[in-house]
């Protein structure tokens, strides 16, 4: 009996197992319908891409609380400092990006813009306490604020319950935390 070249029982197998997975109703496979793929993000990708890069706790919660609004890095300009942008989108109650990644301590620059029919206000982490910004309906309003340490720091929505409801975002400022800083985590199990 004369054996199959090898490249032709993977390929048998693997159209056995897609023919498996179709009958059997699996959801998985239309995954890569071009009318879902559309709906992907880009900076919805980039969060799930990003997410891997720091310690383990931080990515789950990042993951579970923040992970619907994208991930953004900010820009330095020619006067030195970071900038990036983020909007309300209408009727969603949440951060584009909800994200922001700064390369390291410095001033941050954060331009909000309300496409939403409410007023929203962003409180902010920065050095030395909180600043506070209303953003009007359909409006934008800048914050500059000053983050001197690597760490997560947060922004959210202190209006009603806009911050229960998704808007609320981290500031990642990454650098070299010194030595006698560092809170090294063992992984935890999974329950």
């Amino acid at each position: 009996m004369e054996r199959q070249p090898e490249w032709a029982r993977g390929w048998c197998a693997g159209l056995g197992l897609a023919v498996l997975l179709s009958s059997s109703g699996c959801n998985y496979l239309r995954l890569g319908r071009p009318n879902v793929l559309g709906q992907l993000h880009p900076d919805l990708v980039g969060l799930v891409n990003f997410l891997p890069s720091i310690d383990h706790p931080n990515e789950a919660t990042l993951g579970r609380l923040i992970g619907t609004g994208g991930l953004s890095h900010a820009e330095r300009d020619s006067a030195g400092f970071m900038r990036t942008r983020v909007r309300v989108p209408r009727d969603q109650f949440i951060w584009r990006p909800s994200v922001i990644v700064m390369p390291e301590a410095g001033v941050l620059e954060l331009e909000f813009s309300n496409e939403d029919p409410v007023l929203h206000q962003a409180i902010i982490s920065s050095e030395g306490g909180k600043q506070f910004l209303d953003i009007l309906p359909r409006s934008r309003g800048v914050a500059r604020i000053r983050l001197d340490q690597p760490g997560m720091y947060s922004f959210g929505c202190p209006v009603a319950n806009h911050s229960g409801r998704g808007m609320i975002g981290i500031i990642i400022v990454r650098g070299q935390v010194p030595a006698e800083a560092r809170l090294d985590r063992p992984r935890m199990p999974k329950p």
